[in-house]
Order: structure tokens, then sequence, then C-alpha cells
């Protein structure tokens, strides 16, 4: 996970659906026989006769821009929900055409800046997002990608001021949940909370679509936690998870919550023991090797050998996760901390801080840890998980 959607991702899941914000132009089939229904998440096996459809046009000609775009964003919509890799290469190899170019069309630049971001190439992403705004001052969608980058990064203001872009651009509570995720981190939690909530009392995101009523469940659970608020926690989780049960970043910031309150019996229930997903079956191992199950030995020895294949990939996305991998299954505390470490240096999330924490004490390396304290105190990000190990780690 980037995304892992910390907010990032779910974030990013919301981008592609809020185009029609910045007047983007619908797609037109040329002829009755091309009209497209709506893909189901599912359908990128190969299942739904729309995709095949999408495909057979793409394949006929590679060169048509809106045929491109949606079976990329189609793509990328099946690559957020199963965190799967290959449908990120394939979202690539459809916009083949364009790719290489410095300043394809914004549809392009949106998803391709999208992709970059999924390999933690965030220079060019934000790049490709900056070009976006700079041609198209409104747009909302290319702000919100761009301010969640930006809080991705650590730039907090850069994402301030991309999140009142996204305002400016018609995306009012949206924008308002934008401000939130990043109130969430700057020392205004109880704030970010209670915005948050009234705008979900409200119904004020009813008429927006799935990805970014469950980004804004997911966010209100996860400042609810925060907060030491456990049982809203648990209450907008389930609420999420109702309205999407495959979203993997709520099934991921849910089991995390479980296991942090010894539920891991929870955790079983709720994650698949032959889980595809990198993210989520480390997280079914923990909650194995918790229960003494048979199932923990082979569940690490494969998350090992997904790792290794990983690293010999040259993947470096899925740091976060092998450094949690090397420390909370591996007792490997001194490579989860260069793991942590590594990721540290690229994204700077409050799931990376304390991964951080949690690997500099292990490994009795404190102190470098030190740079990750200085963050989280000088933003003053609210996170009761946090304290104990602040403590542990004097300031200079």
């Amino acid at each position: 996970m980037s995304r892992s959607f910390a907010i990032a991702v779910a974030m990013l899941s919301c981008g592609a659906v809020i185009t029609h914000l910045a007047h983007a132009e619908p797609y037109r089939p040329a002829r009755d026989s091309d009209v497209l229904e709506t893909l189901p998440r599912s359908s990128e096996r190969g299942a739904s006769p729309s995709l095949r459809a999408l495909r057979e046009l793409h394949a006929r000609d590679p060169s048509n821009l809106d045929v491109a775009v949606r079976l990329a964003q189609t793509q990328i919509s099946s690559a957020r929900a199963a965190a799967d890799p290959r449908l990120w290469g394939q979202a690539q190899a459809t916009l083949g055409a364009w790719w290489a170019q410095e300043s394809p069309p914004v549809p392009v630049l949106l998803l391709r800046a999208a992709i970059r971001q999924n390999r933690h190439e965030f220079d060019a992403a934000k790049a490709d997002l900056q070009r976006v705004t700079a041609q198209q001052p409104g747009h909302a969608q290319a702000w919100l990608d761009l301010a969640s980058l930006q809080q991705v990064t650590g730039d907090l203001a850069g994402a301030q001021y991309s999140c009142e872009r996204v305002v400016a651009g018609g995306a009012t509570s949206i924008g308002a949940v934008c401000r939130a995720s990043l109130d969430a981190v700057q020392g205004r939690g109880a704030q970010a909370y209670a915005a948050l909530e009234e705008i979900v009392a409200q119904d004020r995101l009813t008429a927006q679509p799935t990805p970014v009523r469950t980004w804004a469940l997911t966010l209100l659970a996860e400042l609810a936690e925060r907060l030491g608020r456990n049982d809203d926690a648990e209450h907008w989780y389930r609420q999420s998870l109702a309205m999407d049960p495959s979203d993997s970043y709520a099934l991921s910031a849910y089991a995390d919550f479980l296991l942090d309150r010894g539920r891991a019996a929870d955790v079983t229930a709720l994650i698949a023991a032959d889980t595809p997903i990198d993210g989520l079956l480390l997280r079914r191992v923990q909650a194995d090797r918790a229960l003494d199950a048979d199932a923990a030995r082979a569940g690490i020895e494969a998350l090992a050998a997904r790792f290794d294949a990983l690293r010999e990939r040259g993947d470096r996305v899925h740091r976060r996760e092998e450094s949690r991998f090397r420390l909370a299954l591996a007792q490997q505390p001194a490579a989860a901390l260069d793991l942590a470490r590594d990721s540290w240096a690229v994204q700077k999330e409050p799931l990376d801080a304390r991964i951080a924490l949690e690997a500099a004490l292990a490994a009795n390396r404190p102190d470098l840890a030190a740079e990750v304290a200085r963050w989280v105190r000088g933003t003053g990000l609210q996170d009761v998980r946090l304290d104990p190990l602040l403590q542990g780690v004097p300031a200079p």
C-alpha cells in the first residue's frame, strides 16, 4: 500500500471520480455499438463484457484518447481495489501512445501522475499535476491529487494551499474533507474530527461516489483512534467497510485497530488466509501468530518470499510493510529500522512515524528516530499511540 491512503490512498481513490468538477468532456462513442457501461471493480479479471469491449476498441486503435483513458481509469480503479501492481503496469501500457510525452493531454497527465505516485515517483507525479493546474487552474481533481501527494511527502503548507484550490474549483465538501485530513496532522485533531463528523452527519457527501464517502468514513475512524475515542473509531471503521467491504486500505486500518486491542480472532474473521494483498496478509499473519495458529509459520515464509521477490525486482514501494514484517514477525529490528528510515525519507505519514519509532526503540537506537520525533512534535500531530514511543526518543 502506498497507498497506502495513511490517508493518501483514500484521497487518490477519489481523484478520478470528480473529473466533472473540472469540466472534463465526457466520453462520446462514435458508433452506437461502442456504448459502454460503467465497469465494476472485479471486471478487470476479464469477466465483464464492457471491459472486453474497451480492450477490443483499444486494440483496434491504441491512439484513441477517449478509449485509452477510460480503459486506464478502469485498470487503475481495479489496481487500487486489489493492490495489484500488474494492473498499474497495464494502465501504463494502455497509455503508451502518450506516456513519454512531456505534456500529454490533461486526462493522461492525471492518470500518469497516479501511476507515478503509486510507484513513489513523487517528483515526477508532482510535475504532472502541476502541468494540469497550470493549464486548468480550476481543475479540482488535479488539486486534490496534488494535496494528497504533498501530504504524503510532508509538504503540509503546499497541501493546505492545494486543498483550498479544491474548494475554489467547486468541490466544496471534498475540499472540506481535504482540510480535515490536514488539520488532523497539524495539532487540530479534535477540530478536524468535529468538522468531518458534521460533514458526514449532514449527508454532504451523499451525492459523491463510494470512494469519496469511504475515504471520509475511514478518515473519521482514524482520527477517532488517534484521539483515543476507540468506540467511535470502531463505529466508523464498520460504517466504511459496510459501504465497501473490499476496500483494502480500510481493511488494513481496521485490522491494525483490532490488533492493537488484542482482538486477533476478529482479524482472522476479517481477512482471508489466502489474500493476495501483501498488506492484508501481513496483518492476517500477525493475528495468526498472536493466536499461535499453525498457519503462522507458513504465512511468515510466504511473506518473506514476497518481499524478497519485490526487492529483486527493484520495488521500493513496500518498504513500510517490509519494515513492519521484519520487526513484528521476523525479529529483525535492525533491518526493520533501516527499511523504516528509507521509507521515511520519501513519505511522512502517521503510520510511517509509528513504525520508525517502534523499530528504533526495538533496535535500541532511539537516536536514529530523532528526525521522526522532531517531525511529529513540530507538526503537532496528535496520536495517543505515538505518545509512549516519543517518550523513548528524547528531544534534542
